[in-house]
């Protein structure tokens, strides 16, 4: 019985607790920038917070069509050789850059 009531003694304060500190946070703001930094405020040097919070991104609003066309497939295989050129160059690059320092490694900091 004893074991019992202090378990919920235990739950009971522990769910208190939480409430408290959610209750807290919608005042934090004001508590930490008004305390020192050592007791958890904010470090010097850091801007005033504004008066007024930003207003919501509208996430529900789909976004504006492009006004930009689609690629036409001459310019897709021109873009494609293009990136496929790119890729040779830096695997030749490479290689040469291995072929001449086989033994160095990179300095470990």
């Amino acid at each position: 019985m004893l074991r019992a009531y202090r378990a919920a003694i235990v739950g009971l304060s522990a769910i208190w607790l939480c409430a408290t500190l959610a209750g807290c946070s919608s005042v934090s703001h004001v508590i930490a920038d008004s305390w020192p930094r050592m007791l958890g405020g904010l470090p010097e040097g850091v801007p005033p917070r504004p008066e007024t919070p930003p207003a919501y991104m509208a996430v529900h609003d789909p976004p504006p069509a492009r006004d930009t066309k689609k690629m036409t497939p001459d310019e897709r295989a021109k873009f494609e050789a293009e990136l496929a050129a790119s890729r040779s160059q830096n695997t030749s690059q490479a290689e040469g850059v291995k072929s001449e320092a086989p033994g160095q490694r990179p300095p470990v900091r």
